[in-house]
């Protein structure tokens, strides 16, 4: 079994790279998975010795390369050289990973408003980018091909390089007094743009009864008229065009990972799947046995609080009929797990099913105990 940890690039920085490097070591870990581009964020960095926060808008890392088009990474402000270059060229035999965002890009949203999801009612979702859209699937295209051109990455992991974790609500400090549950989050986050319409529309479906129906739902779980714990697959069994168009939207995705996979070149392709939750990947657009074509393992985050609910979250993702290897993420601290005999109980069972790697999150916000629990249950 390998190990890893997500981190992020301030925090390494700040700590050093060879400081790092030494520590994951002894700790038992070989590969950092290192945030390369990045939603906005406030992160707390308990033994970061130079700052204990950090704010960034939604920012890459390195200083990209490449024909981007109308939408291109925006280099953090902060930034005083490429970060990720220099982070890779003092990493000496630690492995490193780009760990890198895509289409939860509130300041790429806020300037392009015609790029995002747009809700069924016409809202602009502008912490989300649409993966429809030509403009962002070009701008994924070129992510992709400017990190894999970097020297240093074994592999390159994909978040949200879909419909957004299957919700329509994503921005800081949001508001919400109505009970939606799952299926109202959903189809308010469920895309109907000029170009998702467009493809549905070519593939045969009713996308204005489709939109229709969304609505109605909607604004029937606010009135209550319809419980918001309603299954969400059962209600798209009684309402076809929307189960028409969901599909259509999962082979748009498919097809884009198809260009994602070219444009990696020999690197490795991940996909963070288990959003909104292990088993319902299709929410976000995603069909995991047609998207295994396409990249070369999965990586399932199981920030649960038990042995028993990680290996029931992975089991569900292992009998999804996808033909990669599964990783698995874990939260090995505040609020998922508080103690380090919890942690060796949950990697041991990961070790028993035959997980080929697990990652820790994250090795800047954790504070020092929990590294301390990491290294033990490695050992």
């Amino acid at each position: 079994m390998e190990f890893a940890t997500w981190a992020y690039p301030w925090d390494v920085r700040d700590e050093g790279v060879d400081a790092v490097a030494s520590r994951l070591r002894e700790i038992g870990i070989g590969e950092l998975n290192l945030a390369t581009n990045y939603h906005s964020v406030q992160a707390f960095s308990p033994h970061n010795p130079q700052r204990k926060t950090h704010f960034a808008h939604a920012s890459s890392y390195f200083r990209p390369d490449g024909e981007y088009g109308m939408l291109r990474p925006h280099p953090y402000e902060g930034m005083d050289e490429d970060w990720v270059d220099a982070i890779a060229a003092a990493a000496g035999d630690l492995r490193l990973t780009s760990w890198t965002v895509g289409c939860h890009n509130s300041r790429l949203g806020m300037a392009n408003p015609d790029a995002t999801l747009t809700s069924p009612y016409g809202d602009d979702l502008v912490f989300g980018l649409c993966p429809s859209n030509p403009a962002v699937r070009r701008y994924l295209r070129s992510l992709v091909a400017d990190l894999a051109s970097r020297e240093g990455f074994d592999r390159i992991e994909l978040e949200t390089f879909d419909y957004f974790y299957g919700t329509g609500f994503g921005w800081h400090h949001q508001k919400i007094h109505a009970e939606l549950g799952t299926l109202g989050e959903f189809l308010f986050g469920l895309c109907f743009c000029d170009h998702c319409r467009e493809h549905a529309a070519a593939s045969g479906v009713d996308v204005e009864r489709a939109r229709e129906a969304a609505v109605t739902a909607l604004d029937d779980i606010v009135a209550g008229r319809l419980p918001s714990d309603t299954v969400p697959e059962q209600w798209l069994r009684r309402h076809p065009p929307v189960d028409d168009y969901v599909t259509v939207r999962q082979e748009t995705l498919t097809d884009l990972y198809a260009d994602l996979a070219a444009a990696a070149g020999g690197a490795q392709l991940g996909y963070y799947v288990g959003m909104p939750e292990p088993g319902r990947e299709w929410m976000a657009g995603v069909d995991p046995t047609a998207l295994s074509e396409h990249v070369d393992y999965f990586c399932l985050p199981a920030y649960e609080s038990s042995r028993e609910d990680v290996l029931r979250a992975y089991r569900l993702v292992d009998d999804l009929d996808a033909d990669v290897p599964i990783h698995v993420g874990l939260l090995p601290g505040h609020p998922a797990i508080d103690d380090p005999n919890t942690l060796s109980r949950i990697v041991d069972g990961l070790r028993e099913e035959g997980v080929p790697r697990v990652s820790f999150y994250n090795y800047g916000l954790l504070p020092d105990r929990s590294l301390d629990w990491i290294e033990a249950a490695i050992r």
